[in-house]
């Protein structure tokens, strides 16, 4: 098996001699998470070619690219004629990591988890876009899963008079109104989260005031199970005071306090949610990510599939993020 360096020069190579866009690569590249994400990193490659590398890398059949825009395409020829055309040509997106990546092994094989800043760049001008979240899953020397997750709601809202920096860049073309929020048939199942532990049995029997830092391991527990992690009387105990984030598509807050007294008053406006979880819950020793759908008993906010990042230090949570598409809810 070649290295992940050795790859990227027979890439560029084949890519030397021209692509095909309905080329079928059989052979697995053998690489878990962190060959591929070498990879992807190779300095030698543009970003078109990281994105024609990335298709490469995807199982021939059973594998699975998601965007929160365009919705789900399976298969290495599928992904590719889709990906390649439509992310290939957009010099001016930019895509800046918010966060380290974060590597897991699990029974399924490896995973990674990549957190980001869309960013346009038009002209003199550099506007944010929203933030998001990439979760691949590898198996067998293979991508089998990649899911882009973030807001497209304020992607949506029609834009303003085009300013002359963004006239030159974008020219005489018009954008496009995006699709409706895709419909997918996500293969989900009930969160199943394992049994606590005695030290967490005894932390939950303690009254909340008096809870301290829990190990890394019995948070994730209480993260994955939705009556423990969804109630900010539980979780409220586990922020950090001071330096803790939690991250939403439509705002952010700092602090314990802060970020309890949202989650109190989320949990008023949101009754009777059911999570199913999509896929592994992931867990590396100090951050745990789950991808998810969620489900509201009166139906007003069905179906909305979302990613969740959470990562640890000291026996306290410091960073949480809830990736999701507003447009859907």
């Amino acid at each position: 098996m070649s290295s992940p360096s050795e790859w990227v020069g027979s890439f560029l190579a084949r890519a030397g001699q021209g692509l095909s866009i309905d080329r079928r690569v059989e052979e697995p590249h053998g690489f878990d998470a962190g060959g591929v994400l070498q990879v992807l990193d190779d300095s030698r490659l543009d970003s078109r070619s990281v994105i024609e590398a990335l298709t490469d890398l995807m199982h021939p059949t059973d594998s699975m690219y998601f965007d929160a825009i365009f919705g789900a395409f399976h298969g290495q020829v599928a992904i590719r004629n889709w990906l390649v055309p439509t992310m290939g040509d957009i010099s001016f997106i930019e895509f800046e990591p918010t966060a380290p990546t974060e590597v897991f092994s699990h029974a399924r094989g490896t995973s990674s988890i990549d957190e980001w800043q869309m960013w346009a760049n038009l002209g003199d001008d550099r506007l944010p876009l929203p933030r998001g979240v990439s979760t691949r899953h590898y198996r067998d020397g293979w991508v089998t899963w990649n899911a882009d997750v973030y807001d497209t709601a304020p992607m949506r809202v029609p834009p303003p008079d085009v300013d002359p920096a963004m006239a030159e860049v974008m020219g005489d073309a018009e954008p496009e109104p995006l699709p409706p929020p895709p419909a997918v048939d996500w293969p989900s199942a009930p969160m199943v989260p394992p049994p606590p532990s005695d030290a967490l049995r005894e932390w939950l029997d303690t009254p909340s005031d008096h809870r301290g830092p829990l190990d890394h391991a019995d948070i994730h527990t209480v993260m994955i199970t939705p009556e423990l992690g969804l109630d900010p009387d539980v979780v409220g105990p586990l922020w950090h005071p001071s330096q803790s984030r939690l991250v939403e598509p439509t705002a952010e807050f700092t602090g314990a306090a802060a970020i309890q007294a949202h989650l109190g008053r989320r949990r008023d406006a949101r009754t009777s949610i059911t999570l199913e979880q999509i896929g592994p819950a992931l867990f590396n020793g100090s951050c745990t990510a789950f991808e998810w759908i969620a489900q509201r008993a009166d139906g007003d906010w069905s179906d909305v599939r979302g990613t969740s990042v959470c990562r640890y230090g000291d026996g306290l949570i410091t960073y949480a993020a809830d990736y999701y598409d507003t447009a859907a809810t």
